[in-house]
Formats: C-alpha cells, structure tokens, sequence
C-alpha cells in the first residue's frame, strides 16, 4: 500500500513539473540588445533589437531588426510580424538610447522598464552618440553580440577614470525618483569598427541635458562617485617631466545653510600609488622627500582641476552632476517646494573640496 502511494506522489510530481505549453530553444529568438532611438518626423520611435536564433547542432544566428511604432510596444508587435519565431526579452544584455531620442525623453523607457516583469531590472543602459543601428549592425569583435560587447565594456570601465558600476536599469530608476538626484549614465559611441565610452551622460528629468566628455567626465566622477579608481596625470611641460599617481578616492559629503545659501563640502579621501614618475627620477632625494613633493603636486593639480569642474557645473551645466543635491534634501526636507528650491539653488551654492591624500608607494624606484 505505501509503495502504491509512493508511486503516485512521483506520478503527480512528475506531471506538475513538466515542460507543459513550453516552447523549446530551437522555436525562439533570444533579445540580447535593445535600442530606443526616434524616427525622423520625431512622432514615432525607432526599436532595434538584436536577436539570436538557436538553429540545432551547435548553430547560433546573429540579427538586428528595426521596427518603427507610436510606443514601444507596438514596434515590439510588428517585429513579431517579421520574425519566424517568438522572442524573449528577459536576456537582454543591454538597453542603448540614442542621443536623439534621450533629448526627447526615455520616461516610457523607464516605466516599461519597470512595469514590464519580463525584463530585467539588471541590465546595462547606456546613451549613445550615434543611432542605435549603427551600434548593433557592428560585428562583434570579442563576444557573440554586440550588447555583450557594450555589456563588458561597462562593467569593465570600473577599474579606471573613477566610474562605478552603478548602470543597470534599477540604479536608473533610484536616479530618476528620489529627490535631489539626477539621472547620469555612461555614453558610447562608434569608434572605428569597434565601441568605446565617450563620457556621461547627464539629464534634467527624463530628458537628456548633455554629453560631458571623457576628459572632463573624470573629474565629476571624483567629485560624484565613492570608493572608485583612476589615474591622476601631472604633466610639467611634456611627457618627458611628468607624474602618474594611481588613485582610490573615497567621497564624504557635508551640507549646512548659509544665509539663504546651500554650503556643500566634499571631502576626498584619496591613497595613490606613483606609476610614473619623470618629473624627480634623477634627482638626489630620500623617497620620504620625493612622497610629499609629489603629494603636494597631487593636491594641487586635483584642487585646480576640481575647482575648474565645479564652476563649469554651476555655470555651464547648471545641474547637480555631483550627486550632493540629495544630502540636502535628507536635511532639510522632501517636500515639493523645498525640493524645488535646493535644485533651483545650485548655481549660487558653495562647493567646498577637501582633499586628504597619501601616496602609499613610489613603485620599484624611491
């Protein structure tokens, strides 16, 4: 008798747990990268979408696919049109938004993004210079797809030029709806037959205010971002008199009011490793002389560049690229008004950098 109940239980368990109205791999396209970008009337949007397709025996097919549509669902309806097979969409690599149509506004981005619980809340998202086709149509140079490719460039720009690797869609969304923050990303563009990350990308809301360059885009991300890495270059003249200063930066912020006025203080915790160093190499010093020489350099040029980042943030930018905003709002209160009133006040701030920083090593020389 108990064998007989046995045998039905495993007979149960085996029927609910089967692959009943499942399709196989073989009969599906698998969205690994996604574009948003904007048609030329600017009514209606652009959706590419980069797929694979499982062919048996070991044979996988790479395509991109455009579809055009009032939203981006209806772009995702006439691609099932198109293609011979269903699609899904919780493998996606990598969100890419052109620069025109982040200029737009990418809020039905956001809100499919969330809404939709086939996708992944883990994927990339990046802005891009160029349209998204050219970024897709590319051939795959290191992965198997181009979303791969942007995927691994990203994560892997966190070793360098202070980024974190804060770029999923769920960090997005954190930018977009608390107070006193703004969404900022990394930009990429085509280079050549390959991609690289052309600097950030900052907006006021949902829509796309500027591209800042990589050469200034390191420094915000100093001032923005916490225990990140970088080089720090001091350059005398030429290469031939010149420091490289390897750096882990760790930020602390401070904000009190002054008068009418916001007093934000950032404090740079900064520890450096010299990996470069022709500027002293031949002269007759201790490595204790040569560590504080070259700290005093560090601090210097961090301060003159810094200050140079700042002004052109409140003057030229007019928007919160450092993340300080929120500090403010935690303070002194989340309501629309004062909200309003701390983003509003940003160009007549005061932004005050500290710099603590020590040079651990000088490398194999003093």
């Amino acid at each position: 008798m108990q064998r007989l109940k046995l045998f039905f239980i495993i007979l149960l368990f085996l029927l609910f747990s089967s692959c009943y109205n499942r399709v196989s791999i073989e009969k599906l396209s698998v969205i690994t990268g996604i574009g948003f970008d904007i048609g030329e009337d600017k009514r209606k949007i652009e959706n590419v979408a980069e797929y694979l397709i499982f062919r048996g025996q070991n044979e996988i097919d790479r395509g991109v696919s455009l579809e055009i549509g009032k939203t981006i669902n209806e772009a995702n309806d006439y691609r099932q049109l198109n293609l011979k097979k269903n699609y899904l969409l919780g493998t996606t690599r990598a969100y890419v938004i052109s620069e025109e149509r982040a200029k737009l506004g990418i809020k039905d981005i956001l809100d499919i993004c969330i809404r939709d619980q086939e996708r992944n809340l883990n994927t990339i998202m990046v802005v891009s210079k160029g349209s998204c086709k050219e970024i897709f149509e590319q051939k795959p140079k290191e992965e198997n797809t181009m979303a791969d490719e942007i995927k691994e460039l990203i994560e892997a720009a966190y070793s360098a030029n202070f980024f974190t690797n804060n770029a999923g869609v769920k960090h997005l969304v954190n930018m977009y709806y608390q107070e006193g923050r703004n969404i900022i990303i990394p930009a990429i563009e085509k280079k050549d037959s390959t991609i690289r990350i052309a600097g950030i990308a900052v907006f006021d809301k949902d829509k796309l205010k500027k591209i800042i360059p990589i050469e200034e885009a390191v420094y915000v991300n100093l001032l923005r971002n916490s225990d990140v890495k970088g080089n720090i270059a001091i350059v005398m003249g030429d290469y031939n008199k010149a420091v490289d200063v390897e750096c882990i930066s760790k930020r602390k912020v401070k904000v009190d009011k002054i008068g009418d006025k916001l007093k934000y203080t950032i404090t740079l915790n900064i520890q450096g490793e010299i990996k470069l160093n022709t500027y002293s190499f031949e002269q007759q010093k201790d490595e204790k002389e040569i560590i504080e020489e070259i700290n005093s350099l560090l601090i210097k040029n961090l301060s003159e560049k810094l200050k140079e980042t700042i002004e052109k943030a409140k003057n030229d930018f007019e928007i919160d690229v450092f993340d300080i905003q929120k500090y403010a709002v935690a303070k002194y209160g989340r309501t629309d008004a004062i909200v309003e009133k701390i983003q509003e006040g940003f160009k007549d701030c005061e932004i005050e950098v500290v710099i603590n920083s020590k040079i651990r090593s000088t490398g194999r020389y003093k």
